[in-house]
């Protein structure tokens, strides 16, 4: 009994220790057709950074991080919504091409 008294008091010490908030999300993306997407989908599991920080993408790579997403950790991105994702993708975070 003693031992589940001990772990219940350190528990407690330590919620009270670790009481902080995180600094408020706020998400820049370039504007255009196809933002409101991205802010929808995408920043329901990671930073804005996480996309405006990423090198310059062709379509394909683009596409391979968005099929990545939906696959492996489960982005509930409509189908019909993945085309003018990448369409917005592609024209403000893209590799120009020559």
């Amino acid at each position: 009994m003693k031992r589940l008294l001990f772990s219940l008091t350190a528990f407690t010490a330590v919620a009270v220790a670790e009481d902080w908030t995180l600094p408020a999300e706020k998400p820049v993306f370039k504007s255009g057709a196809g933002a409101e997407l991205v802010q929808s989908n995408c920043l329901i599991c990671h930073s804005s950074e996480y996309i405006t920080t990423q090198p310059p993408m062709t379509r394909d790579q683009w596409k391979a991080s968005v099929t990545k997403m939906q696959q492996k950790y489960g982005a509930p991105l409509a189908a019909e919504a993945v085309e003018p994702l990448l369409d917005y993708l592609l024209a403000s975070y893209g590799k120009p091409t020559p």
